[in-house]
């Protein structure tokens, strides 16, 4: 894709993105922890180069609702997750792409508690560590930024553009495609079944990787959850699609569903579930409502599609 193109389908996803600005008691609740010890990530080499990386922050780790996230960062990685014990042919890859408001990462809810369930199908797992916006270098700094964003508060330094972080989150996604292939044969991985499976901020990423269509970096399937469904360019010979929403998702409940139709047209498969209600970060958190069953889901149809073949 030619940068014109590219930064066309930049603006069709921007556009398609409402306003982060939303209650978000949540917030308060935050607290920093200290970064875990036991990492086991992949540092990838860096395409698109950040002023950031200049005089980078400090990367921090917080908890909030029993869920950890991670902010400032400023070096991409992948963490490789332990291999599940099977014989035989090479497995099927999943990159895990969490959200967070191009703010933070959702490092639990939609890295380890999703790579979890997918090992148990015999998937190898990754999950994207991909340059987040820079915010102050405190936590103090980051809380009054997630104030901000996700519960419509002052800040100080005025208004945070979230959009700014997507070109680099998409390198971050391509360099990711392109480790992952490229050591294939080491980790046991079906060079030929690699795919990202993005949440919210990780979705819109997701979305423009592929729709950038790289031809060293398209991924072989597709996984949109609670992202934009509003309409945007289908890159040729698209990938299999998974896309789950919640129609009482406050960022992106109201959009359209034009992509959807229009990836259909384009005669590439496509699986789309509409829940009544889950709201935005169901993840892996029960609501009550029929968005619990995203996971179960998207492994039935990753057995469809033919990408897992394991029971």
């Amino acid at each position: 894709m030619s940068r014109s193109s590219l930064a066309a389908a930049l603006a069709a996803v921007l556009l398609a993105s409402p306003a982060m600005a939303a209650p978000g008691s949540w917030v308060d609740a935050v607290r920093p922890v200290p970064a875990p010890s036991d990492v086991k990530a992949m540092p990838l080499p860096i395409a698109l180069p950040s002023p950031a990386m200049a005089v980078p922050p400090h990367e921090g780790w917080a908890v909030g609702s029993g869920q950890r996230m991670v902010y400032n960062i400023t070096r991409p990685s992948l963490i490789e997750l332990p291999a599940t014990a099977r014989a035989g042919a090479a497995q099927p890859a999943v990159i895990l792409v969490p959200g967070g408001g191009f703010e933070f990462l959702s490092i639990d809810n939609e890295g380890y508690q999703v790579a979890e369930r997918l090992a148990r199908l015999g998937v190898r797992v990754f999950i994207l560590k991909y340059r987040t916006l820079v915010l102050p270098d405190s936590f103090e700094g980051f809380h009054e930024a997630i104030g901000s964003t996700f519960a419509g508060r002052p800040h100080v330094g005025g208004p945070i553009d979230i959009q700014a972080d997507i070109p680099y989150a998409v390198s971050d996604a391509q360099a990711a495609l392109r480790a992952v292939r490229s050591n294939a044969r080491q980790w046991n991985v079906d060079p030929a079944r690699i795919g990202l499976l993005g949440f919210s901020a990780g979705a819109i990423t997701t979305l423009v990787a592929t729709q950038a269509n790289a031809p060293d970096a398209r991924p072989d399937f597709v996984g949109l959850i609670y992202g934009p469904t509003k309409a945007g360019p289908v890159p040729p010979k698209a990938p299999p699609l998974f896309a789950a929403l919640a129609a009482d998702d406050r960022f992106f409940g109201k959009d359209d569903l034009c992509l959807i139709q229009a990836w259909r047209a384009s005669g590439a498969a496509v699986e789309f579930h509409l829940y009544s209600g889950g709201g935005h970060g169901f993840a892996s958190q029960h609501t009550g409502t029929t968005s619990d069953g995203w996971f179960d889901e998207f492994a039935r149809w990753l057995r469809a599609e033919k990408i897992v073949t394991a029971p």
